[in-house]
């Protein structure tokens, strides 16, 4: 597993961060507008990703992590295939500044969540990186938001929502590894997507972006943010997840031709700086 190899929880959320922050520019590639049948064929890929890595990891201990995982376990399972399909809802719903704004909230949660629930204290580095965090991404993207649509809205905070009680479960029960809730997730999406959508057929150029969407980006992405939690407090995890709002804008330059302004190099720099100051000081 990752962690055995001694990675830094820090650096495992903020590859995390990463592998995730191509997320909406693919979702805006897909041909499809049906999101049931985009969540089923992301789903298809992801979980036999996650199950590969499971394998790789533990070989023939998969059985008895998926028992050790209890209820709690399928609460986290669920709360992952929730947050995942509120994030491609939103993404149908409202504008893309809109929903990363929103998902920006999360670190705000995570300290609120750490330090009530789990008693974790926000020391003042942490405190300034949050700050300039926000700010950060204020100026990236928060002089840009539209109204968008309040169901949009509504299905964007739901996905901060989710992450923040993903991390305390995981910080608050460390010793299980959460790894097989994230594989157990991507069956309940299957399933779900398979019953709400009235046809799974699409084309193979949806196909391929599925694979790219479950497998080498969805999959890694949570694999790493599941395994960075369990030694990073949670005021932490939300600032070093922030390397999805600095790479975000730049995949949809690159790839769907959105222009970033200023505000976004600005912004980022201010990110980066938050990173940094979490990187070199506890």
């Amino acid at each position: 597993m990752l962690s055995n190899y001694k990675i830094p929880g820090f650096i495992l959320v903020s590859l995390g961060g990463l592998f995730l922050s191509s997320g909406g520019t693919l979702f805006k590639l897909f041909e499809t507008s049906d999101v049931w049948a985009i969540y089923f064929w992301r789903s298809f890929f992801f979980t036999p990703a996650v199950l590969f890595f499971l394998f790789f990891s533990s070989k023939n201990k998969i059985i008895d992590k998926f028992k050790s995982l209890g209820l709690i376990g399928i609460f986290c399972a669920a709360l992952y295939a929730t947050g995942s399909g509120a994030y491609m809802f939103a993404m149908k719903h409202t504008t893309v500044a809109n929903v990363l704004f929103i998902i920006s909230t999360q670190t705000f949660m995570l300290a609120i969540a750490g330090y009530f629930v789990l008693k974790e204290k926000i020391n003042l580095s942490t405190f300034v990186a949050i700050i300039l965090a926000g700010i950060g991404i204020y100026i990236m993207i928060g002089t840009r938001i539209s109204n968008g649509t309040a169901l949009g809205n509504a299905f964007a905070f739901i996905t901060p929502l989710c992450f923040t009680t993903i991390v305390i479960i995981i910080r608050k029960f460390h010793q299980t590894d959460m790894v097989p809730a994230v594989a157990l997730s991507g069956i309940f999406c299957m399933a779900a997507g398979a019953i709400m959508t009235g046809n799974l057929s699409i084309n193979i150029h949806d196909i391929i972006l599925a694979f790219l969407f479950g497998s080498l980006q969805y999959a890694p992405g949570f694999i790493c943010l599941t395994l960075g939690s369990r030694t990073t407090e949670s005021a932490k995890v939300g600032i070093f997840a922030f390397t999805e709002a600095i790479a975000g804008p730049i995949w949809a330059w690159i790839f769907i031709s959105e222009n970033p302004s200023l505000g976004v190099f600005v912004g980022g720099a201010i990110i980066f700086c938050a990173l940094l100051l979490k990187t070199f000081k506890k």
